[in-house]
């Protein structure tokens, strides 16, 4: 599973996560390793988990979560990091590697789709945009 990591001094980080929660229709709920982020029911399967390691603040889903938790995921680590000018960790069993912070990349769910499917042309492309749209909620697993 990878975990997307930023650098964060503070121990909380609940309070820059408010205003995207109220943006994107999200609960941020207290838990013992940190947060839990759940979008509304329909569009959540298990929420994104965000947990304190050392001097990060890792946020990861589950591999069968719907395409809403992975856009939210990815569009609330590069805001975040490019707010406060942060490069992103990507941590995976093997290695981690360093990327830059690309919002408008992940600005809206259309932008995130663009972005996954950039590589893809033609027919491929066009299944692969239609099974994101579908599977953004939990019903149509």
């Amino acid at each position: 599973m990878i975990r997307i990591c930023l650098p964060w001094p503070e121990n909380h980080i609940a309070e820059a996560l408010q205003p995207y929660a109220e943006l994107w229709q999200f609960d941020v709920r207290t838990t013992a390793e940190g947060y839990w982020l759940l979008p509304e029911y329909m569009y959540a399967k298990h929420g994104i988990q965000v947990e304190r390691e050392d001097s990060h603040w890792c946020f990861f889903r589950e591999a069968d979560a719907t395409t809403w938790e992975d856009f939210l995921l990815m569009h609330l680590t590069h805001h975040l990091a490019a707010e406060r000018g942060l490069q992103l960790e990507y941590r995976s069993a093997s290695r981690t590697r360093f990327l830059s912070a690309s919002p408008e990349s992940f600005a809206t769910f259309e932008s995130y789709v663009n972005k996954v499917l950039e590589k893809d042309a033609g027919l491929v492309r066009d299944m692969k945009r239609n099974w994101l749209y579908a599977h953004r909620t939990r019903y149509n697993r």
